[in-house]
């Protein structure tokens, strides 16, 4: 069987024969860009007692005694294929799912949902814009409360949901947050964002689920590229 010793969390751009380390996640903007100190080590590794060599230059790095790795060289020498989605950052290992965005998916008793049919470009309170994405109300400040319930069949054939929730503009010192969002399947709920005050992924088991019901309120509140997971 083969087995994966060696598992990290973070994408980023290593300069090898150096000492330096520069990383940002995709939800911090550039300025958060931070300078960490690495050791590199002679690092060797093993797939089921074989020994797998790395091309020159994918040396990896040890930092707060932690080992970091090539992604895609440890994916490949357990047989499994990299996709690098740049459009979302992501890192598929394997299969890469198949998405069904929610403008696409009818809602029960509808041909369509009023709210989730007509997609807009969003840019939310990091500066960062979003193309097939919803603003819930008016702007932060000003304009009334919105809220929204809808419910698709699902029939089993979604595995998840996903979406990011964020404040269009900044939220004034001590808010108390710019809305929610609950997702039911089945009628149970699955998911209860809480009250929105930043910017956040949700991701949203569906196996098995026949129904999915989706409600949301809020006044500034981006739902940025809602899919469903097939």
């Amino acid at each position: 069987m083969k087995k994966l010793f060696i598992i990290t969390s973070y994408l980023g751009f290593f300069i090898l024969g150096g000492m330096t380390f520069t990383y940002f996640s995709t939800t911090e903007a550039a300025s958060d860009m931070k300078k960490i100190s690495v050791f590199q080590d002679p690092i060797n590794y093993y797939v089921d007692k074989v020994e797998k060599v790395p091309s020159e230059g994918q040396s990896g790095f040890n930092y707060q005694g932690t080992i970091y790795v090539p992604m895609r060289f440890i994916a490949e020498s357990l047989g499994e294929k990299v996709t690098w989605d740049g459009k979302t950052k992501s890192v598929y290992i394997g299969d890469v799912p198949k998405f069904t965005a929610l403008k696409d998916v009818k809602p029960i008793g509808s041909e369509e949902d009023h709210f989730f049919h007509n997609t807009s470009s969003i840019t939310i309170s990091t500066g960062e814009k979003f193309e097939r994405s919803y603003q819930l109300g008016g702007y932060h400040g000003g304009g009334a409360v919105q809220d929204h319930t809808v419910e698709y069949l699902a029939n089993g054939n979604y595995k998840g949901f996903e979406t990011y929730l964020a404040p269009i503009k900044k939220l004034a010192a001590n808010s108390s947050g710019i809305g929610f969002l609950k997702i039911y399947a089945d009628g149970k709920l699955a998911y209860d964002s809480g009250a929105i005050k930043d910017k956040v992924k949700v991701h949203v088991n569906l196996e098995g689920a026949s129904k999915v019901k989706f409600e949301l309120e809020g006044s500034g509140l981006g739902i940025l590229d809602p899919k469903f997971i097939q």
